[in-house]
């Protein structure tokens, strides 16, 4: 039996009591990818890199995770950045993100920059 350092669920191996030793840690490998299985693969990579993320100096990290999340979603070609098609694409349209125009008024008027002088947000 071990946790999975996942979600931190107790992983049981179904393996006999009576089993020679190497195929119990073979059972139990098994039992251990089964469940890795029920796992997305954007939660195996998260738990991948959280382990290595620590030998990476402190001051490069933040520009390191940038980086790995930006290849996961996209590619960079001649200096620019374009999102995958899936990741490129809007999940709600305006409507449905903003419901009426009295939301919209709110959201325009959430936006704005407070100078009472600017006219780029007015």
């Amino acid at each position: 039996m071990t946790t999975c350092g996942i979600c931190g669920d107790l992983v049981r191996s179904g393996s006999g009591a009576n089993l020679h030793p190497h195929l119990e840690v073979v059972q139990a490998l098994r039992d251990l990818q089964a469940h890795l299985n029920t796992h997305s693969f954007a939660e195996l990579l998260r738990w991948e890199i959280r382990q290595d993320l620590d030998q990476v100096p402190e001051e490069q990290r933040p520009a390191i995770v940038r980086d790995i999340y930006r290849s996961l979603l996209g590619t960079t070609r001649d200096s620019e950045f374009t999102l995958n098609d899936a990741d490129g694409r809007g999940v709600y349209s305006f409507d449905e993100a903003l419901g009426d125009l009295d939301v919209y008024r709110l959201w325009r008027a959430a936006s704005r920059c407070g100078d009472p002088g600017c006219t780029q947000h007015s």
